[in-house]
């Protein structure tokens, strides 16, 4: 149920994009069940909705508006935050191998949302979903635990990975609007996240290739 000291009512508009992917339909699931009832999901043009249609179906008290559209495209992203209190940013340049193209769609397309929802004037809250990919060159996990104190890796332009590049160059953007501009934000950056309907596992899990999964490093701690 909706607490009356959070910062928005159950019928204040909430956009999450990415809203088709695996950590998206959990989140839309959440919301809905925790009372929310004004949620858009922003999938890709291409993307399946499938799973929010049933979601939307199971939930009639609740309106899931289901938002086909490019980040990218400044249109899109003016139509997406109209009215939008909070925004949850899962839509990330995940497949990408080169450098330019996961900055286009990482850090751009996070421009292009920011810059849409400022001029709207409506948001309250903005939550950039960022990696622990940005830790990746210092090796936090060596001595234990991982916590908002721990430096982010210093120098991105070193960085051969082009999704670890990206997030950091995302997360600077947030920051630098959050100084400049007075966005209110929070940055997450989770882990290894993998459950059921997943294909994909992590390495510390195991590997599963040609019909056959492999359970390796049993004793790896998963962050």
């Amino acid at each position: 149920m909706v607490h009356d000291k959070w910062i928005i009512g159950p019928n204040d508009p909430i956009l999450v994009t990415g809203a088709g992917g695996f950590l998206g339909l959990r989140l839309v699931s959440n919301l809905v069940e925790r009372g929310f009832r004004d949620i858009r999901c922003f999938v890709r043009p291409t993307g399946d909705s499938r799973k929010l249609e049933s979601i939307a179906a199971e939930h009639p008290d609740s309106t899931l508006r289901i938002i086909k559209g490019n980040l990218l495209s400044k249109p899109d992203c003016a139509e997406a935050v109209r009215g939008v209190k909070v925004i949850y940013h899962l839509a990330a340049g995940t497949g990408q191998k080169s450098i330019p193209d996961a900055f286009m769609n990482s850090v751009v397309t996070t421009r292009n949302l920011i810059e849409a929802a400022l001029a709207e004037g409506c948001l309250l809250r903005f939550v950039n979903i960022s990696s622990f990919a940005v830790y990746s060159n210092i090796n936090p996990l060596k001595r234990g635990l991982l916590d908002e104190s721990c430096p982010v890796e210093p120098h991105p332009e070193h960085i051969a990975d082009a999704y670890c590049y990206a997030k950091l160059k995302q997360d600077e953007l947030v920051e630098e609007y959050a100084k400049t501009r007075g966005l209110r934000y929070v940055t997450l950056r989770p882990g290894s996240i993998f459950g059921p309907g997943k294909t994909a596992i992590t390495g510390r899990v195991g590997i599963d290739t040609f019909g056959v999964f492999l359970h390796i490093g049993g004793g790896n701690r998963i962050p």
